[in-house]
């Protein structure tokens, strides 16, 4: 027992963590089996390294990590307040998921967040290749069509992941880090990422990477006339090409402007108007449940109840039917009525953490960071991106690297003083 426990303490554990995170964040894009696979053996590897010690003050030093702990227990707190036992279950075991940010936080080194990223990149061009090879029919892959090529996931969460990935690639052939043959490269992977976002038919990909480019100019240039003028020529142009080169995008904008037609002769029987219709009962069950929400199980039963209830049972019969068997479509929204102002607020700080310990890195991460943040934050409101694998594990992977910077300033700072 003792030689065998010398030779755990004698393995090399920032390699075993390096290859595994890399591993890990090119399987991300491309295989839930090796997600789960992933996340079982980050937990084994993080236990029978021991260390617990120098893990604890690591954890102590980070606000992030310390109030991700919080959000934990608000979330066992929820649970047991709920009445519905299996959907508690189920929400417990989704966020716990996010002891991958721990992980991530404590094992691994600053300096191969550029290598994690990179395996990220490689792993959206393998997805990449699949799925024009569906749109150009040059194979069949799963669920994926040539009308939506998605070849591992949702339309939606998929339309996220592209988004991201534009961003990020734009990031770096700006960057002053990378050679020429490089940035060539990149700037293929950059028009093929950013042609597929605008062929599948994920409007939330595609809204989060118009706000993204806004936002992008603003980080990258100062507040003035000429920054607007630039950010408002970009958006033109990207609606342009898109709208008269995608058929699917061209169809999704003439969907939107259908769905707030009918909103506004009331039909709220639409994409648009269901989204519209989860805040107005969301805002009817907050009233009496404001401080710690509905519990983590018991969302669904408490919307069912409502739509019963005067002027939500005047909705359309199969509109009702849809909004009891699906999600809120927004993940703070569902904060909100799961875990109350208590969740709320807790979330929120989530949020201010890292993007105060984005600010503090430098060059590329600081921007690649910040609009991390922005991409899911506005995703968020549109989709509930903790209630799904793909997303969800896209948040702990970048959350996790962000949050390594927390633990290396303090580090820093703590040897100047």
């Amino acid at each position: 027992m003792n030689i065998l426990v010398a030779k755990m303490k004698s393995l090399d554990y920032d390699k075993i963590y390096l290859y595994l995170i890399v591993s890990f964040a090119f399987t991300m894009p491309l295989s839930r089996a090796a997600i789960s696979f992933f996340i079982l053996l980050f937990v084994f590897v993080w236990i029978i390294e021991r260390d617990f010690k120098k893990k604890y003050e690591k954890i102590k030093s980070s606000k992030t990590l310390l109030t991700i702990i919080l959000f934990y227990c608000v979330i066992l707190f929820s649970a047991i307040i709920s009445s519905n036992e299996e959907t508690a279950s189920k929400f417990i075991r989704l966020y716990g998921y996010w002891i991958v940010i721990i992980i991530i936080a404590t094992s691994l080194k600053k300096e191969y967040i550029s290598a994690v990223i990179t395996s990220f990149l490689l792993g959206m061009f393998v997805s990449e290749i699949i799925a024009y090879g569906v749109f150009f029919e040059l194979w069949e892959f799963g669920k994926a069509t040539k009308e939506n090529p998605s070849p591992f996931m949702m339309h939606i969460d998929y339309s996220i992941f592209l988004a991201f990935t534009s961003i990020l690639l734009f990031n770096r052939i700006i960057s002053k880090n990378y050679s020429f043959k490089e940035k060539f490269f990149m700037i293929l992977f950059f028009c093929s990422t950013t042609g597929n976002l605008f062929l599948s038919t994920g409007r939330t990909g595609q809204a989060t990477f118009i706000f993204a480019v806004i936002f992008m100019f603003f980080l990258y240039y100062k507040l003035n006339i000429k920054t607007i003028l630039y950010s408002f020529i970009s958006l033109l142009v990207i609606y342009f090409l898109a709208f008269n080169l995608s058929n699917s995008f061209e169809k999704r904008v003439y969907e939107a402007k259908s769905d707030i037609h009918q909103m506004i002769s009331g039909n709220f029987y639409s994409s648009f108007g269901i989204r519209a219709s989860y805040y107005m009962i969301s805002y009817d069950i907050l009233k009496d449940n404001l401080i710690f929400g509905v519990g983590i199980g018991d969302y669904k039963e408490v919307i069912v109840e409502t739509l019963k209830k005067e002027p939500f049972n005047k909705f359309p019969p199969q509109m009702i039917k849809m909004m009891e068997n699906t999600h809120a479509h927004n993940q703070f929204l569902m904060v909100l009525i799961q875990m109350g102002l208590l969740g709320m607020i807790i979330v929120i700080l989530i949020f201010y953490n890292l993007i105060t310990i984005s600010l503090k890195f430098s060059g590329e991460h600081k921007n690649i960071f910040l609009l991390f943040l922005v991409i899911y934050f506005i995703s968020s409101n549109t989709d509930p991106s903790w209630y799904k694998q793909f997303t969800l594990v896209l948040w702990v992977l970048f959350a996790g690297l962000i949050s390594i910077g927390e633990i290396d300033f303090y580090k820093s700072y703590k040897k100047q003083n």
